[in-house]
């Protein structure tokens, strides 16, 4: 099996974009990318959220195309394990030029934006009961440059070459059945979030 990954998926349907248009269907996305497959219940547990209500949104997801059901793991009947779809998927604004396209793409950026700095504000509000080394290794940094529309573009790229690069290595990591590395070094593995933003604007 080859080891590369698949093409992203460009989203440019807004009936398809809709999954990802109610906050509990986000954070149920993330976690699965997080944690990998589990079943409703477990999820419903970690959300805080009514069985049959977090099911629905599971499926809903599901039809639209981010996670899919994996039948193999289940023990009964009763049980359903998920699992996000392999891949990661794209989209930007202007990818929607009908009103309720547009309506939607905003409404969906909107929530993850509020999303990435409510989770920032819960990183700095329980930031003391991290370890010394992860307050340390944590960061934040903002920058002014004066660019061109290309050069931008060129900066976002080599960013995200870094990441791509770092998500591989953590990866494939936390997948080694030898957990030698971690033992020897005395350090944990924890899921990090990193989010930047990069814009124009006029001072």
């Amino acid at each position: 099996m080859s080891a590369e990954q698949p093409q992203p998926r460009r989203i440019d349907d807004p009936e398809v974009l809709k999954g990802l248009a109610q906050p509990i269907r986000q954070r149920l996305y993330r976690l699965l990318s997080q944690i990998g497959p589990a079943t409703s219940g477990t999820l419903a547990k970690r959300v805080n959220g009514d069985p049959g209500l977090i099911s629905y949104h599971l499926r809903e997801l599901a039809r639209r195309g981010f996670i899919e059901d994996v039948p193999e793991l289940a023990r009964d009947r009763r049980e359903r394990w998920w699992r996000t779809v392999q891949g990661s998927t794209t989209w930007a604004w202007r990818d929607f030029p009908t009103p309720e396209g547009q309506a939607v793409a905003s409404a969906v950026k909107g929530q993850m934006v509020a999303d990435e700095f409510a989770r920032l504000h819960r990183y700095e509000q329980s930031r003391e009961s991290w370890s010394e080394a992860w307050q340390d290794a944590a960061t934040s940094s903002d920058s002014f440059l004066r660019l061109t529309p290309a050069e931008l573009e060129q900066v976002s790229a080599e960013l995200l070459e870094v990441l791509q690069r770092w998500s591989r290595h953590g990866r494939q990591a936390s997948e080694r059945i030898d957990q030698s590395e971690t033992a020897d070094s005395g350090e944990s593995r924890e899921h990090v979030f990193l989010f930047f933003h990069a814009f124009p604007e006029r001072p």
